[in-house]
């Protein structure tokens, strides 16, 4: 494709200083943008900004069921906006069309938390993809064919490379059953990445009753009605609870904000879940707590792996939120890829030398 092609292309894709991607003429992903519909990949903070004003202004707003479930649970909508929110609402299962005045979206499937996609919209004969937060394998589809490629850039910098990703599951799931035989385990972690640890555990046959408080709880029911196997598991205030607490064999799942309260006496060994450790799978923070290097982001590897396989005609890497996009961006461009980084100038000449 020309350049000048190249450029045209342009008018269809932009990213604000909000984090929100504007792809077609009437689609807003994961910000807001003033647009006739705002797509949501998943429910993640950075990625639900400027929700309340998207409800307001857009005439649809489309997301998996799975994210739907967890913005009206978690309290992510409320008061006047969860009415108006409830009448707007599309749900779209993954890889279904619909068309919008015209332009095609479908929501692929990808690897990052329950619910999460990606976005493929087609207008005026182009395809323009964006992945959202994603890692490679799994549920994650590679989208092909594209004339743009949107890209997230959380760790784009070349140093964020995990050598062992291949082995975190089995090191976590080893690391958790050896603490299991010293005592009650807690492990620690965001929404999404705590049920994902869950499901992990259960695939390698950990059978612990697992407990949890009433939040946790809820996104686990939700994981669990849209296909996570994750077994048994209580709430901590129920009866049942306190009676598997005092038993003192259990694994107990606590949001990542509690772990700077966690009681180093011996009563508890802690399990930190943590995407921003390169060097270690495991790493023993004190002598009851460990963290372990299991991320739902893809790591600078696989960031460059999906674009080479995704071949587009032209990647845009996505600055509006945490990264590293002009690393990620200048290591695209050295292998060929016309690359350019939004928000940002489009500066035609000096990206496609």
């Amino acid at each position: 494709m020309e350049v000048t092609q190249l450029a045209a292309l342009l008018k269809y894709v932009d990213v604000l200083d909000s984090g929100a991607v504007l792809l077609g003429r009437i689609y807003e992903v994961d910000g807001f943008g003033k647009r006739l519909v705002r797509v949501i990949t998943h429910v993640h903070y950075d990625h639900i900004v400027g929700l309340n004003e998207s409800i307001i202004h857009s005439s649809a707003i489309v997301a998996t069921q799975a994210t739907i479930d967890l913005l009206l649970e978690l309290g992510y909508v409320r008061g006047k906006y969860r009415s108006i929110f409830k009448n707007k609402v599309v749900p779209l299962p993954y890889n279904k069309e619909v068309e919008f005045m015209d332009e095609k979206i479908r929501l692929i499937p990808a690897r990052h938390i329950i619910g999460a996609c990606q976005v493929l919209v087609e207008v005026d004969g182009y395809k323009i993809g964006y992945t959202g937060d994603f890692k490679l394998g799994g549920e994650t589809e590679i989208m092909r064919g594209l004339d743009v490629l949107v890209i997230e850039s959380t760790y784009g910098d070349p140093k964020y490379r995990r050598p062992f990703k291949d082995d975190i599951e089995e090191l976590f799931v080893d690391q958790v059953s050896n603490l299991l035989r010293r005592g009650p385990v807690i492990i620690y972690g965001y929404h999404g990445k705590l049920q994902e640890a869950m499901r992990i555990l259960r695939k390698y046959g950990v059978n612990e009753p697992f407990l949890m408080p009433e939040r946790v709880y809820r996104v686990t029911r939700i994981a669990e009605k849209h296909g996570y196997e994750i077994g048994e598991y209580y709430n901590l205030r129920t009866n049942k609870g306190y009676m598997i607490k005092n038993s003192g064999r259990y694994i107990m799942f606590q949001h990542m904000s509690r772990a700077k309260y966690r009681k180093l006496n011996g009563d508890y060994y802690h399990v930190i879940l943590s995407g921003w450790e390169f060097n270690d799978p495991i790493k023993k923070l004190d002598p009851y707590s460990w963290l372990v290097a299991l991320s739902d982001h893809a790591d600078f590897d696989e960031l460059v792996e999906y674009v080479e396989q995704a071949q587009p005609k032209l990647v845009i890497v996505e600055a509006g939120r945490q990264g590293e996009p002009y690393k990620l961006a200048a290591q695209l461009k050295a292998k060929g890829f016309r690359t350019l980084v939004l928000p940002g100038p489009k500066v035609i000449d000096d990206v496609f030398e």
